[in-house]
């Protein structure tokens, strides 16, 4: 990559690594990282599930409804990064074509901008989505560290040490207690970590292809230079303003071939995890709700709720973006001077106008679009089932 590209994704860059995505990494580092990293993280949702299923063969319902949350937010958790690892050749074909394109279209002053103003909003949602998320996940971290120092400094008695979890390890907690804390922080940080880079690398994804979308209009609005009625309406092939339509209709054509990778890339793993995401929600607002007596705990899932929301919002904002910026195509075509230049040109406009109809978007499953509209139709379906399941406390 570019100095200067690489400096926008350096936080991107650190994040992958540190789950063995990044594409740039040598072979033997990503499968020694994902030796060491996979097993560490995933073994979290097995335990999580087997306290589930105890719950659940207790009897305890109460029990039961308190560990589904953290069991299937993991499951989206590793939801992502399977699709990530399956989808690796999709994903790094990606960012190649990314450094690829800052290659070629940052060579003028005015695309430059462009591409750096699209990439500094990259690292800004970036940085925002990594503070939401670490930040909601706090209580969760903080809760045992306090409760056990309490009791240890003689402040605070308790019967059983806390896990951040109900979780069931089919050995003595008790006895093992501070190797399984620390397991369940590793875990926990494991998780949001890979959603946090998973996500993020969309928005960069998402970022360039509006900036690509951007330097298209600009090219577009400067089919015919000058202002002018004096038009050869008959020019060659040979004419620069067609070679110029010829070079944005190229443009055109690798903007949606890249949007149909990032929508291949996705569009399955989206599907599962945008149920998995409703079901986390919809039970963390249930335990807040029961636990009001509890005002840590009632705090520790209204935190979880937060970071399902950020989640879903992230996994949402990019697929609006795309649409609106490819939707502007169409503008950008109809609003230059088209009607100055020759015939040849205008017949490669109208194929440039039909191919702009067709709607560009990021699905999950090919049945939902991922967009502000319909995020909100899904926030609402959550607090619906909601209201379902205290009707049946």
């Amino acid at each position: 990559m570019d100095s200067v590209q690489s400096q926008y994704m350096r936080i991107n860059q650190m994040l992958m690594c540190f789950i063995g995505q990044w594409p740039y990494q040598e072979n033997w580092e990503k499968l020694l990282i994902q030796f060491v990293f996979v097993p560490a993280v995933f073994s979290q949702a097995v335990i999580q599930g087997g306290g589930m299923l105890t719950a659940w063969f207790a009897d305890d319902i109460d029990a039961f409804m308190e560990s589904s949350s953290p069991f299937v937010i993991s499951l989206m958790c590793i939801c992502k990064h399977i699709n990530y690892t399956y989808n690796h050749d999709q994903m790094k074909r990606l960012a190649f074509t990314m450094a690829k394109d800052w290659n070629i279209y940052s060579k003028l002053s005015h695309e430059y901008d462009i591409l750096c103003r699209n990439y500094a909003t990259g690292r800004k949602v970036t940085i925002a989505y990594a503070v939401s998320l670490y930040g909601s996940m706090t209580p969760f971290l903080v809760v045992p560290v306090v409760i056990n120092t309490a009791s240890y400094m003689g402040l605070y008695n308790i019967s059983d040490k806390p896990l951040m979890f109900r979780t069931e390890y089919f050995i003595d907690s008790e006895k093992y207690y501070y190797p399984l804390l620390v397991h369940s922080y590793i875990g926990t940080l494991g998780f949001v970590t890979i959603v946090v880079a998973i996500d993020s690398m969309l928005v960069f994804h998402v970022q360039h292809e509006c900036g690509m979308c951007e330097i298209l209009g600009y090219r577009l609005a400067r089919i015919v230079e000058g202002d002018t009625l004096d038009i050869n309406l008959y020019q060659s092939k040979e004419a620069a303003s067609y070679i110029y339509i010829k070079n944005c209709v190229v443009m055109h054509s690798h903007i949606i071939e890249y949007a149909k990778r990032i929508e291949i890339a996705n569009t399955t793993s989206y599907f599962f995890q945008l149920g998995f995401n409703m079901m986390g929600m919809t039970f963390t607002i249930f335990q807040a709700v029961v636990k009001l007596d509890d005002p840590n705990e009632a705090l520790r899932y209204a935190s979880f709720t937060v970071c399902l929301l950020s989640v879903l919002f992230l996994e949402s904002w990019p697929g609006q973006q795309l649409s609106d910026y490819t939707d502007k195509i169409f503008a950008y075509t109809t609003n230059g001077r088209w009607y100055q230049s020759s015939l040849r040109v205008r017949r490669v406009i109208h194929f440039m106008l039909l191919r702009s109809y067709v709607p560009i978007k990021i699905t999950a499953g090919k049945l939902y679009t991922l967009n502000l509209a319909n995020f909100s139709s899904v926030v609402r379906t959550s607090f619906s089932y909601f209201t379902v399941l205290c009707s049946m406390q």
